[in-house]
């Protein structure tokens, strides 16, 4: 490894270690008696074996009434903001936490870019 490997991996260090230290928090709005809740969180990570960069943002937002969660995320690839494939598609959930129990109903299902969607997921996650 040369002495600029070296420095290009010192400063991806750097920047993952600021990204890691910096608190970020949704925000919270009221609509119409409900809580709207818009964030994003990111993923900056190196894979040894491939020599592989990845850095994700997923901005996200979400609205729960009467128990009930619904949100929306995608993904976006920060290394390759210039090859013009951002957009990959949506990433839809709804939940439901059963009162008095440890039980999650949940959905979720997914779109590519041109927002045609894929196969639906319907599943109970028992916490315990």
């Amino acid at each position: 490894m040369n002495k600029k490997e070296i420095a290009v991996i010192a400063a991806w260090v750097g920047l993952a270690t600021l990204m890691a230290t910096t608190v970020t928090n949704a925000k919270d709005f009221s609509i119409a008696g409900q809580t709207l809740s818009v964030g994003a969180s990111t993923d900056l990570n190196y894979t040894t074996g491939v020599e592989d960069w990845i850095w994700e943002l997923t901005p996200s937002a979400g609205v729960t009434a009467l128990g009930i969660g619904l949100s929306v995320a995608t993904d976006i690839d920060m290394l390759e903001l210039d090859e013009g494939d951002i957009f990959q598609g949506l990433d839809f959930t709804a939940d439901y936490t059963v009162p008095s129990t440890n039980i999650n109903l949940y959905t979720e299902v997914s779109t590519d870019a041109d927002l045609e969607f894929g196969d639906v997921t319907v599943g109970a996650k028992v916490s315990f």
